[in-house]
Parts: structure tokens; C-alpha cells; sequence
């Protein structure tokens, strides 16, 4: 038996979801047409969510997703490390090293849960809340690789995978030994190699890039970090780094399978 439901409450988050998938923000006619209704039950809807300052008119009349929203988001993230933090224990005792889940926030990577390993020496102290560029370390790095984008040969910038037209000889001559490309600096002090580990998931079994870096964004520090998929309206990562001149190679596939835990825990 199917559940009893609010059309009205129905229509109005369908508005939302249709002004969060644009940057330009939709018209009256323009919603009315996406909803399939008359433009008075447009005008009804933004009027009560503008109420609640979960959308905003400009000048020009259209439509888009207030500030309001950004009070809910920030009570997701307590909800993200919650689901997170089995993986991310597992991961740390396993590896030895910190393990942390980081998420998109506007251009810049956002660490919201961290682990440190409870047997080691020592490890990297990784704080919560700590930034970086998407293009500077594993975790931001296997963000942009979720999006189905890789490092240029030398590392200068980044392309779509299948925007890649490198030769087979160009290839070879930049695969790091998991097959990934390998850029460097001159002086050999910052590395950027991707990885794909099998992986099966709720979805497919299918290969999954991970991204290994070292010297990025801590002199002496590597990082290893694998993309979230398949979580609908998250973007993130999960990962490790640790003090070594080299990542071991069975840390590609391991966070991989934390990724991949994660990702389950939060559909």
C-alpha cells in the first residue's frame, strides 16, 4: 500500500532540486513548465520557500536557491561523519596512517571527518576543517578524478579522461607501475599518479581511479585518496596520508574499498 503524500510538499522540493541543478536560475514559465502546472501554482511555491529564505528572486525575476539552504547543509555533515567513521577507523588501524573524509565545498576540498591510527609511533596530524585547492593533494585530487578528469602529462592542468588523445608511446612513458599517469616537478619533489583497484559495489563491479600524491601540500608527506560515486548530491572523498617518501601499493586498492564502504553507508 502506497504511502499518503503532499502533492504541495512534493512540488516544492521538486523546485528546489530543479533550481539546484542550475547556475542561472529558472523563470516562472520555465519552472511551471519542468512542474507541469499553471504559473499561479509557481508563484504560490516560491512565494512560501522565499518565506523560509530557501529561494531568492533576482531583477530579472528568476528564481534560485537562497541562502536559507545553507543552514540544512551544515546539519548534513555531523549525518556524513557519523556514516563515515566505521570506514575510517578501519582504514586508519589498517594502514597505519590518518584517514579522513573530505567533501567539495565551493573550489575547495573540505576535511569534516578525521582518524588518527591508535598503535603507530607516529602519524600526520590532520584537522578537521582543514582546506586545500581540489588541484593540490590526493583527497581533492580523487574528487576531480570522480568527475571523470585526470592530470596532463606534466601536470600543468586537468582533462576529461576522454578529452585525452595522448599516443600509446606518450602513455607509456608516463605510467606510474598501477598504470596511472605520473607527473612530477623538475627536482622530483611532488608526485601525482593514478590507479584503478576492481571494487564491488551495491551498483557494478567496476574499476575505480584512485589517486596517490606526495609533497603536494607537506613536504615529506603522501596521500592516497579514492572518490566517492554513486551518492547522490555528495561529492567527496575518502583517504589517507601519511610521512613517507612512497605510498605502499596496497593502499590504492584499500581506499578504494573505504570509499566504497562509505559510499554504501550513506545511499
Amino acid at each position: 500500500m502506497t504511502a499518503e503524500t503532499s502533492q504541495t510538499l512534493d512540488r516544492g522540493l521538486r523546485v528546489l532540486k530543479l533550481l539546484a541543478d542550475t547556475d542561472h536560475g529558472l523563470t516562472v514559465t520555465e519552472l511551471a513548465a519542468k512542474l507541469g502546472v499553471n504559473r499561479t501554482v509557481v508563484y504560490r511555491l516560491l512565494a512560501t520557500l522565499e518565506q523560509h529564505s530557501l529561494v531568492r528572486r533576482d531583477l530579472g525575476g528568476r528564481a534560485r536557491v537562497g541562502l536559507g539552504v545553507l543552514g540544512l547543509a551544515h546539519q548534513v555533515h555531523p549525518l556524513l561523519r557519523e556514516a563515515a567513521l566505521p570506514a575510517l577507523r578501519s582504514l586508519a588501524e589498517d594502514i597505519g596512517a590518518t584517514a579522513h573524509l573530505t567533501l567539495v565545498d565551493g573550489s575547495e576540498a573540505l576535511a569534516v571527518a578525521v582518524v588518527e591510527p591508535t598503535w603507530t609511533d607516529y602519524h600526520v596530524a590532520y584537522r578537521t576543517g582543514f582546506r586545500h585547492p581540489l588541484d593540490r593533494g590526493a583527497a581533492g585530487r580523487a574528487i576531480l578524478a570522480g568527475r571523470g578528469m585526470q592530470p596532463t602529462p606534466d601536470g600543468s592542468r586537468w582533462e576529461r579522461f576522454a578529452d585525452a588523445h595522448e599516443s600509446q608511446d606518450d602513455r607509456e612513458g608516463h605510467e606510474g607501475r598501477d598504470g596511472g599517469q605520473d607527473p612530477a616537478d623538475d627536482d622530483g619533489s611532488a608526485m601525482v599518479r593514478i590507479g584503478t583497484a576492481p571494487v564491488a559495489t551495491s551498483l557494478a563491479t567496476d574499476q575505480v581511479r584512485y589517486v596517490l600524491t606526495h609533497g603536494e601540500l607537506e613536504a615529506g608527506a603522501s596521500g592516497a585518496a579514492a572518490p566517492l560515486l554513486g551518492v547522490p548530491g555528495v561529492e567527496g572523498s575518502v583517504g589517507v596520508v601519511m610521512l613517507s617518501e612512497a605510498v605502499p601499493e596496497r593502499v590504492g586498492p584499500r581506499v578504494v574499498e573505504a570509499a566504497t564502504e562509505v559510499s554504501d553507508a550513506l545511499r
